[in-house]
C-alpha cells in the first residue's frame, strides 16, 4: 500500500541534498514523473509560483548596532559582565562540562539566541559529539550561527586585544602540578577581563591553587569572579611559548 510523503519529509529530502550520484537519479526520475502527469508541464514551468518563490532572495535582517567598547577603569583594568556558569550542578557528567560552560558563558555574554545556560549549550554540543572536542563545540556554533573559533596561537597581547573590544574568551590550561611544572588532561576557564597583575576570571569548577595545583574551593559558585595572576595563569596556558595559547575566541 502506498504511503504518501508529507511536506515535511519531502523538505527533509531536499535539506539533505548533497549532489549525489543516487540523489541526482532520484531528481531527474522526480521531473520525469511529474512532466508525465497531466499539468506537469505547468508545474515545471520556470515561472510557476513555487519555482519563483524558491529562487527568491531571503530578507536581510538589518545590522545589530555596534557593541560600545568596554572602558577601562583608572587602574588600566577592563572587566566584561560575563553571566557566570557552575559545571558542579550539570549532573552526574558535570565534571566534564568546563569546556561547554565556559564556551556557553561567553555566548549568553554575546546575547546568542537560545543559550540562557550552560545545559542550552551542551545539548546543541552533545548533537555533534562529546564536550570535550573541539569539532563538537565548531559544529554547535555554526549551527547557532554563533561567532567562535579555537586557536592554540593565543598570547597575552591578543588574549587583551579581545577583551578590550569587549569579546570574552576561554582558556585551555593545565591545572595540576606545580606552576613550574603543570600536568593535566586540561582545563577551560571564561576570561571576562584583566588588570595589571591578572586575568579576571569565571573558573565553572571552583578555585583553583595555581601554585601547586588542583582546587583551592570547589563550592558552588566558587569560582565566579576569581582573579588568577599572570604569574601562575600563563605557565599553565603558554606552555610551548608566549604564543601557543589555547582558546576560543568570540569576536567575528
Amino acid at each position: 500500500m502506498a504511503e504518501p510523503m508529507s511536506a515535511e519529509r519531502f523538505l527533509d529530502r531536499w535539506q539533505n541534498y548533497r549532489q549525489q550520484p543516487q540523489q541526482v537519479s532520484g531528481i531527474r526520475a522526480l521531473h520525469a514523473a511529474i512532466a508525465a502527469l497531466e499539468g506537469g508541464l505547468q508545474v515545471l514551468d520556470e515561472q510557476a509560483p513555487w519555482a519563483r518563490q524558491f529562487s527568491q532572495k531571503p530578507t536581510t535582517a538589518p545590522a545589530p548596532a555596534p557593541k560600545p567598547l568596554p572602558k577601562k577603569n583608572s587602574n588600566g583594568a577592563i572587566a566584561l559582565a560575563l553571566p557566570f556558569f557552575d559545571q558542579t550542578n550539570d549532573g552526574p557528567t558535570g565534571w566534564r562540562h568546563c569546556q561547554s560552560s565556559s564556551v556557553a558563558m561567553n555566548l549568553a555574554n554575546l546575547g546568542v539566541a537560545g543559550i540562557k545556560d550552560d545545559l542550552d549549550y551542551l545539548k546543541v554540543v552533545q548533537s555533534h559529539g562529546d564536550t570535550t572536542e573541539q569539532a563538537a563545540h565548531a559544529a554547535a556554533l555554526a549551527e547557532l550561527k554563533a561567532p567562535g573559533r579555537f586557536i592554540t596561537s593565543c598570547s597575552v597581547a591578543r588574549a587583551k586585544a579581545e577583551l578590550d573590544k569587549g569579546f570574552g574568551l576561554a582558556f585551555g590550561i593545565l591545572h595540576r602540578g606545580p606552576v613550574s611544572a603543570p600536568t593535566g588532561g586540561g582545563h577551560y576557564i571564561a576570561i571576562r577581563g584583566y588588570d595589571a597583575t591578572g586575568w579576571l576570571v569565571h573558573d565553572p569548577y571552583g578555585e583553583l591553587n595555581l601554585v601547586h595545583g588542583g582546587w583551592a574551593r570547589q563550592a558552588q559558585w566558587a569560582g565566579r569572579n576569581q582573579h588568577y595572576s599572570f604569574a601562575n595563569t600563563n605557565p599553565r596556558w603558554l606552555l610551548e611559548s608566549p604564543s601557543s595559547g589555547w582558546a576560543w575566541l568570540f569576536s567575528n
